[in-house]
């Protein structure tokens, strides 16, 4: 197991549940957990134990699926922190995944850095945006969005500022 493993997947739970309270925040908004880690725990060990089309459909769903009932609207949401992000692209597994999948769905990064909450429309993505960048020994996807990437605002004006800075100060500070 990667000896970071549990500090990104804390890192990565903690960005899940700030974009949770942000969709929440709003009115006539409600965010419901949606990813494979939610459902019941059969169906999560037999996706381990089977690979095929229905049980990679299954582990890459998205994290949430949000709704606006006045507004007549529904989306996924798939969240990723970034520490990374001042370096020149996102090292994002999957991201294909969830385009093929999941069409529809909305990743919002949570970055350490200034703007600290951007989005991309992943129906939006191309293969132009990936390069592959050897960290450590290993080869991965680096994934720079350019002009699809946008502040979380243009997906949800009607965040309001005081939500974003309450949200803001739960992000893992640089050290």
């Amino acid at each position: 197991m990667d000896e970071n493993w549990n500090e990104n997947k804390l890192a990565g739970n903690s960005a899940e549940k700030i974009i949770e309270f942000l969709i929440n925040s709003m009115d006539g908004w409600k965010c419901n957990e949606f990813g494979v880690e939610t459902h019941i725990k059969d169906i999560k060990d037999n996706v381990q134990k089977i690979v095929n089309p229905i049980t990679i459909k299954i582990r890459k769903m998205p994290d949430f699926v949000v709704f606006n009932e006045e507004k007549k609207i529904a989306f996924f949401i798939e969240v990723k922190y970034s520490s990374n992000s001042e370096k020149g692209g996102y090292l994002f597994k999957y991201l294909e995944n969830y385009k093929e999948y999941w069409n529809g769905t909305k990743l919002i990064i949570v970055r350490q850095n200034k703007p600290h909450f951007l989005w991309v429309d992943l129906d939006k993505i191309n293969e132009s945006m990936k390069k592959m960048k050897q960290v450590l020994g290993e080869w991965k996807a680096s994934w720079d969005f350019g002009e699809i990437e946008q502040d979380i605002k243009t997906l949800f004006p009607d965040l309001k500022n005081e939500d974003i800075e309450k949200a803001t100060k739960r992000i893992t500070p640089k050290e």
